[in-house]
């Protein structure tokens, strides 16, 4: 009696321990998996091309946001991507090898992989139960094996210009704040600043994720909670109703009113899921249940209550939406959130240069990238990686894309892209895991499948419209010149 005792209050130990565990890595998931999702206010609104805009606009653009956050974020990332880990690495590459591990679908015959965390086994398959049709039918197909791989290789290399593009909005985006107390800042100067900051930051990861997000999860913690409380005050001040645009009927409305250039304002919208790949992308830099708890706790009621007081501000300053964030920022915080503002950037970078290691070490694995150095910078932690040479490519793409595009726009474009693209990658990956690898019924695998891939396949089409717009502008104006 007194062992079995002993046992049961070891295991109860043990749970505290693991939630107290859980609580930590939580909190440093601020500083690394989250940055890009949680600074997307700064730029989703300046983004969008509106043209007098309506507060039945408004409206529908909030309810867009908070459906398209609500629907990506929390129930495909946090309830259903997160489980389809491959021993707690996350991505797509991590699912590709998953499915390697259950079919024989590998390209590479010489391909291996870790099953066990001490022995390097190979990828043939243990059949246990019989094949599904789907299964059988991609080990046969030489060409459904060679578009699963083309697949899982563009989502990584979605995910590595994910990395670039996020630094180059965020420190970019953040530092134009300057340019409203200080009109005489030009561009440029902008430019330089930013491109000055993220050389910086590309310098600290050779320290590893676990210093980095203990220097910068307090940073990440006080943008966080201090957003949403400007929120709070803007939705009190000037529309407390503003919460009714949680309702699909101002969506439909939107839709009703704009029609074509509705669904292109869809090109902008989308940037409000930013970095939510980053979230299974980085899950070998941390846990499962840290993310989840960090996430339904902080970051998603942060969005929420973020875009609802800026959305309230527009509504009474219908023409500010250029300077979406820094003019609903009150008047006496200004610079204090400014500051705020370049830190919480320059942290957002983070979450994806983090996954782009992680993504590039799993690649890398399985062969399929050339050989680069992979640095492991913890003990305890198998997936926390830096990739020297990795590092300092991203760092010149990043510099040479603030220094070449400059605007904005033209960035937000280019991301809008690169963020559904990986996150529509990652619906038709998860999706073959369900069938091939849960075993799960085809019906549920429908319901989640079809309406994320009309979701996602929408917003597709509304970003890449978009950029072909914006090119026949800018070609026709220099033509013109």
């Amino acid at each position: 009696m007194a062992a079995v005792s002993m046992d049961v209050e070891a295991g109860r130990d043990d749970k505290k321990k693991g939630f107290h565990q859980d609580l930590v890595l939580a909190y440093k998931t601020l500083g690394v998996v989250f940055g890009g999702l949680v600074t997307s206010p700064l730029y989703v609104y300046p983004s969008m091309n509106l043209t007098n805009p309506t507060e039945e606009d408004y409206l529908g653009i909030y309810s867009i946001m908070f459906w398209t956050l609500t629907l990506i974020g929390v129930i495909k990332y946090i309830c259903i991507a997160l489980h389809a880990d491959d021993h707690g690495e996350g991505g797509t590459f991590a699912m590709y090898s998953l499915l390697c591990q259950h079919a024989n679908i590998g390209i590479l015959p010489s391909k291996k992989i870790y099953i066990e965390e001490e022995d390097l086994v190979s990828t043939e398959p243990a059949v246990t139960r019989r094949p599904s049709r789907l299964r059988r039918f991609i080990e046969r197909s030489i060409v459904a094996r060679r578009l699963l791989l083309l697949t899982a290789i563009l989502g990584m290399c979605m995910l590595i210009r994910d990395g670039i593009l996020t630094p180059a909005i965020s420190v970019l985006s953040a530092i134009d704040g300057l340019r409203g107390p200080f009109p005489s800042v030009s561009k440029p100067v902008v430019e330089v600043v930013s491109a000055a900051i993220l050389i910086g930051l590309f310098l600290l990861q050779k320290y590893g994720t676990s210093k980095v997000s203990f220097i910068f999860s307090p940073i990440m913690a006080a943008w966080t909670f201090t957003t949403p409380i400007i929120g709070i005050y803007s939705i009190w001040r000037y529309y407390p109703g503003i919460f009714k645009a949680l309702s699909p009927h101002y969506i439909i409305m939107f839709f009703m009113t704009n029609q074509k250039r509705g669904w292109q304002l869809l090109g902008g919208t989308v940037l409000c899921i930013t970095g939510a790949e980053a979230m299974f992308a980085d899950l070998g830099h941390f846990s499962k249940r840290s993310i989840q708890i960090a996430f339904l706790t902080s970051i998603y009621p942060s969005l929420v209550l973020t875009y609802a007081g800026q959305t309230a501000y527009l509504i009474n300053n219908v023409d500010d939406f250029s300077d979406g964030f820094y003019k609903f920022v009150p008047r006496p915080v200004y610079w204090p959130m400014f500051v705020i503002a370049t830190l919480a950037a320059i942290v957002a970078s983070q979450s994806l240069i983090s996954a782009t290691f992680s993504v590039i070490k799993q690649s890398v694995a399985l062969d399929y990238f050339p050989r680069v150095k992979v640095v492991h910078t913890s003990r305890n932690k198998e997936g926390e990686v830096y990739s020297p040479e990795t590092n300092y490519i991203l760092m010149l793409f990043c510099v040479g894309a603030i220094l070449g595009l400059g605007d904005g726009k033209d960035i937000g474009n280019a991301f809008g892209v690169v963020v559904i693209m990986v996150m529509l990658i990652t619906t038709v990956l998860l999706s073959l895991v369900m069938l091939i690898i849960w075993d799960t019924h085809v019906v549920l695998v429908a319901l989640y499948f079809v309406p994320f891939l009309i979701l996602e396949g929408t917003y597709v089409s509304a970003v890449c419209t978009k950029i072909l717009k914006d090119r026949g502008k800018r070609s026709t104006r220099w033509r013109t010149r």
